[in-house]
Parts: C-alpha cells; structure tokens; sequence
C-alpha cells in the first residue's frame, strides 16, 4: 500500500478531484469500522455524513473533492466509491 492512501481512490474519482477540486461529490467511504472519531475526521475534511451503515462500514457523504487527500491516509478508510442512484429491474 502506497503511503499517500491514492489506491484507494478510483482513477475516474482521482480525475475528477484534479478538474474540479472545490466541487461537491457524492460518495461512499467504506471503512473498516465506523464510530465517532471517522464521523469527526470526515466531518473535519469538510464533508456531510448523509448516511452511516454499520453492518457493511460504511459512510455516505457529500463534500469537496479536496477533503479527500486528508482521509486517504486513514489507515480505517479502505476504499472510496462514487455514491450514485441505484436502478432495480
């Protein structure tokens, strides 16, 4: 594992923090456990928890794409996904 924590970001969501870095993005933050102290950090990095779930930890937020670079080094951060609509058939 890398020491900036950049492995855990998707290449789409990477580019998409490099255009638009101030811009708000949808997304989902699975964690290895959740608990107060990654509600704080993801709050401290600028971002809305919008949902938490505990049986799959994890978090969904909305935020700027520039708080990110400070969660990535979160050895609890596990990986990162954008948080879109889901369709059922």
């Amino acid at each position: 594992m890398s020491e900036d924590g950049q492995e855990k970001i998707p290449p789409p969501i990477q580019r998409q923090m490099a255009a638009a870095p101030d811009g708000t993005m949808h997304l989902l933050l699975h964690v290895k456990e959740t608990g107060p102290a990654q509600r704080a950090a993801i709050v401290s990095a600028g971002y809305e928890v919008r949902h938490q779930t505990s049986i799959v930890p994890c978090y969904a937020v909305s935020g700027p794409g520039r708080g990110l670079q400070a969660l990535t080094k979160e050895a609890w951060l596990v990986k990162v996904e954008e948080d879109g609509a889901v369709e059922t058939m």
